[in-house]
């Protein structure tokens, strides 16, 4: 009976856990998604091999990043969290959101070709936010992409600061 109680416990623990984690990440995302539109945004399903190739080498650099739109405050990330990081990088573990409600859709073929022939607006990827540091910061991937000369990325670490996502740390940015 006792160990009965105990697993109930325990598993009502994870549950808990879970839905706190997915809050969190539900929040940061129509945080993001709001300062792009409030229409559905077109959404890529792959994370470019390239950008995770050079986010490796940005990661294996000690101190390495930069503030954001020039602000003076700099958050700094463990070497157990570049590690932890590098990790999810060098097995492809972090995944793309494509679906999340009326917010995203998936990018047809059409739409990239239209796009190649300047033609469409653009088109987005959005890793999963990665938390960590007792989900207190997390790293995150968006790009846009809007023709076959112009695009934009950025690996970013965001901290949790007055109930806000702030931007703290750029590990890489990219711009074509």
């Amino acid at each position: 009976m006792m160990l009965k109680q105990i697993c109930i416990i325990f598993f009502f623990f994870i549950y808990v856990l879970c839905i706190a984690q997915e809050n969190l990440k539900n929040d940061f995302l129509n945080q993001i998604l709001n300062t792009i539109s409030q229409e559905p945004i077109k959404c890529s399903s792959e994370i470019p091999d390239w950008a995770y190739l050079k986010l490796k080498e940005v990661l294996e650099i000690e101190g390495s990043g930069f503030s954001p739109k020039g602000k003076i405050e700099k958050c700094e990330i463990s070497v157990d969290e570049r590690k932890f990081l590098f990790d999810l990088i060098e097995n492809k573990k972090i995944k793309t959101i494509y679906d999340f409600g009326t917010r995203l859709s998936l990018a047809s073929n059409e739409d990239k070709e239209k796009l190649a022939n300047w033609e469409g607006s653009q088109i987005f990827t959005f890793s999963e936010p990665i938390f960590f540091r007792d989900n207190s910061m997390l790293l995150f991937f968006q790009y846009r992409y809007c023709g076959s000369r112009c695009a934009e990325g950025k690996w970013s670490i965001f901290r949790k600061d007055s109930g806000e996502w702030v931007e703290c740390l750029v590990l890489l940015s990219m711009v074509s």
